[in-house]
């Protein structure tokens, strides 16, 4: 039955708090063992399809091993990167930190300090200012997660490391735009081709709005993958919706023609959760042993211990909320009176 937004705001649809809350845990218990129900309903009859049990490939003891090897041996590098805001009157401030970890050594490799201000084109009075403030904001928090995925896969790239993981897709969509009218599109699918031509970079992606991707994760097993398509049909349908000049668009069309298929868009699952990959074609089992091997040391998440690693190096030594401090006590050693203008509104809850 479709959905109908009129039953949907009936009066006799909502309650009252007294009325809800005695039933509620009830009715989201029910909803939760249907929801479950119906979960396995899927996954049954989707295994009872021979074409899609063939593609299911199962990691073995000997791959785990030599993962294991590659990894105790200093061979494989994670890179993440972290992104810390203010806003203020004249723009937002922001720090992108990058970090590299292994299992030998971990370290903070690169940080930018930029702010909005320098993002805007120069004005000749406060009326413009502001105005071309609003236009940068539209591209500066596009632009400098850009950077932060630029510096992440170039960083990987520079690493002695024979094996590079870096968090999320291999090229995220922020660098897909070419930066917008910055028109950036040339050096980025410049970086595009040298990671797909090192065969080494992988990229392990925590969350996916893919549907199909999801669905085709839940008839995994742990230790068990299965390649579900190429970067190319990802690229086609970015494409399809991307506003491109033409020639940017002819760029980003022969890199689709010519790289896209050399890269493998799969899902595998160690834990309870499957999560997403991306790889060369060439390199498939190891790369999806090296990962495997690495997320064992967290099971329960089941996701790579040296990208949370990075993660976690990034949380503490480049939080939001000490560049946050950082900048409140600059702001306050101008003078009590800037306080007011610049405070960033939430370090003023109570909650």
């Amino acid at each position: 039955m479709p959905l109908d937004f009129n039953e949907l705001i009936h009066p006799a649809q909502w309650k009252e708090y007294e009325v809800f809350i005695q039933t509620s845990d009830t009715a989201m218990e029910q909803d939760i063992q249907k929801s479950l129900a119906y979960r396995r309903q899927l996954r049954a009859e989707l295994l009872k399809s021979q074409s899609i049990r063939e593609k299911i490939t199962r990691v073995t003891k000997e791959d785990v091993e030599w993962a294991e090897q590659q990894l105790f041996t200093s061979n494989v590098v994670a890179i993440d990167g972290t992104l810390s805001r203010y806003p203020m009157v004249t723009g937002t401030r922001c720090r992108i930190g990058v970090v590299s970890t292994s299992y030998k050594n971990d370290r903070i490799e690169r940080v930018l300090y930029v702010s909005e201000r320098e993002l805007a084109e120069p004005s000749s009075s406060a009326i413009e200012h502001f105005s071309k403030l609003l236009k940068s904001q539209a591209v500066s928090d596009l632009l400098v997660r850009a950077l932060m995925f630029f510096k992440e896969r170039q960083l990987a790239l520079e690493r002695d490391e024979e094996w590079k993981f870096v968090h999320g897709e291999l090229l995220p969509f922020e660098l897909r735009t070419g930066v917008g009218r910055l028109r950036a599109l040339e050096v980025i699918l410049g970086l595009g081709r040298q990671i797909i031509e090192n065969k080494k970079v992988i990229g392990v992606i925590e969350e996916t709005t893919h549907l199909e991707l999801l669905n085709a994760g839940e008839i995994l097993n742990p230790y068990e993958y299965i390649c579900a398509k190429t970067l190319k049909e990802e690229l086609g349908a970015f494409l399809d919706t991307a506003r491109f000049a033409s020639s940017d668009e002819a760029k980003f069309r022969d890199f689709a023609e010519q790289y896209g298929a050399e890269v493998v868009v799969g899902i595998y699952r160690l834990g309870p959760k499957p999560y997403v990959f991306q790889c060369h074609r060439d390199n498939v089992n190891e790369a999806v042993a090296l990962v495997i091997a690495d997320s064992q040391f967290q099971a329960l998440r089941g996701f790579p211990l040296l990208l949370d690693y990075a993660d976690s190096i990034c949380a503490r030594l480049l939080s939001q909320h000490d560049f946050s401090q950082q900048i409140m006590t600059k702001i306050v050693s101008q003078g009590v009176d800037a306080l007011g203008f610049e405070l960033y509104p939430r370090s003023t809850r109570r909650r």
